[in-house]
């Protein structure tokens, strides 16, 4: 059997308890663990189907030995992607995409009537209400929790100011995000509107830190350190002053601060560390800039998909 967990939603007032699928994918359900307790937002996706996930605390490189389809899911089925933002999720329905994440755990059967309420509050609360719905996660005996030490205990320098940041954002909006979707931003988005600003900075952030910036962690032991520093100037650069000139000012200083810092020493730990703290920041960044975004803009392009769909009034003609 495997470790026990809390999760709980406590603005709902509701929670349930899941088994870690430690027999399965040991090294992922380690890193996990001990990174417990938690608590950050709680979201939901809006293209896959109906479960939902949270970005963690987080980084996990740890070999993975068994993955599943999401369309292959079932109600309580756990799951942990380290590829796609450190996420994990839990379906309380059907999944329709058809890519693989590694088994996390399983929520127990006594709690499986739970999630479909949990999850339609959350659905709502993302795509419209917008309040702060957030997820916490704690080892179910407290006696068993990891009090080892942690990798992230002895930070110094610029590791040590990514990581403070990406703590105290944990379940407090960064200012910069805030000022992007309040249009605060001096002349980003032409002729006075501001919406496609905010789009371009939402999904060039995600792109950035859940699909770029997370391979670089697994590159300090693939590449010589030479190839890693041309790697990461090459591909953070028009990310991160974009996305500065967008308004994530602490995001392009942050990068700067990584190009230097990677420059000054090849010991393998040392690059590790400045890369994961560096991708906590960012993950956290992709939580917020996700959860505030306009989604329910969506109810203007709707379509009936099995019995569901929203109210909308607006119709694409078919010449567009």
């Amino acid at each position: 059997m495997g470790r026990l967990i809390d999760i709980k939603w406590p603005e709902l007032d509701m929670g349930v308890v899941a088994e870690l699928a430690d027999e399965l994918n040991p090294e992922m359900c380690e890193e996990f663990w001990r990174d417990l307790p938690f608590k950050v937002m709680q979201a939901h996706p809006v293209v896959s189907g109906e479960s939902l996930y949270a970005w963690t605390p987080t980084i996990s490189t740890a070999p993975v030995q068994q993955t599943i389809k999401l369309s292959d899911c079932k109600l309580g089925d756990l799951r942990y992607s380290q590829k796609t933002g450190n996420k994990f999720s839990i379906n309380y329905g059907k999944s329709t995409e058809t890519l693989a994440q590694p088994i996390l755990g399983k929520v127990l059967p006594e709690y499986h009537h739970l999630l479909p309420v949990v999850g339609k509050a959350i659905w709502n609360n993302l795509f419209f209400a917008k309040e702060h719905i957030f997820v916490e996660v704690s080892p179910r005996d407290a006696s068993q929790a990891y009090t080892g030490k942690g990798r992230f205990d002895d930070l110094t320098g610029v590791a040590a100011e990514f990581y403070a940041e990406a703590k105290r954002i944990q379940t407090i909006e960064p200012e910069d995000l805030r000022r992007i979707r309040l249009g605060q931003i001096g002349e980003t988005g032409n002729y006075g509107q501001y919406f496609t600003a905010w789009d371009f900075a939402n999904g060039m952030v995600r792109d950035h830190i859940m699909y770029t910036a997370f391979n670089w962690v697994k590159y300090v032991d693939m590449l010589s350190h030479k190839d890693l520093v041309a790697v990461i100037d090459t591909e953070d650069e028009p990310y991160s002053e974009y996305l500065g000139f967008s308004g994530l000012v602490t995001l392009r200083d942050f990068s700067l601060k990584l190009r230097a810092a990677i420059r000054e020493t090849e010991d393998k730990d040392e690059l590790r560390t400045l890369l994961r703290t560096f991708v906590m920041y960012g993950n956290r960044l992709c939580a917020w800039s996700y959860h505030y975004f306009p989604h329910h803009i969506g109810v203007f392009f709707g379509r009936e998909v099995r019995g569901q769909e929203l109210p909308g009034r607006f119709n694409l003609t078919s010449q567009g």
